[in-house]
């Protein structure tokens, strides 16, 4: 997989931002690395689906977002 030069300068400047997300959304920060962690692997396995030109920040926030809900539900089920 070749990712272009610029997508993985956004996503490696997002990091922080990502972080701080998630650690304001769960409140522990080990649990918000991971979840970190699986937002950027998600968006790499994913990367066919970013449209060039739009705002990356966003689509790995709405990753991220989403992926702490499906987490939240599965741990309100079990």
């Amino acid at each position: 997989m070749i990712m272009d030069p610029s997508v993985r300068d956004g996503m490696l400047a997002a990091i922080p931002n990502l972080r701080a997300f998630a650690i304001s959304l769960c409140g522990n920060v080990d649990r918000a690395d991971d979840l970190v962690q699986e937002t950027l692997t998600r968006a790499m396995a994913n990367i066919s689906s970013f449209q060039p030109g739009t705002n990356l920040s966003a689509w790995l926030f709405t990753i991220l977002r989403n992926l702490f809900r499906s987490e939240y539900r599965k741990r309100r089920r079990e």
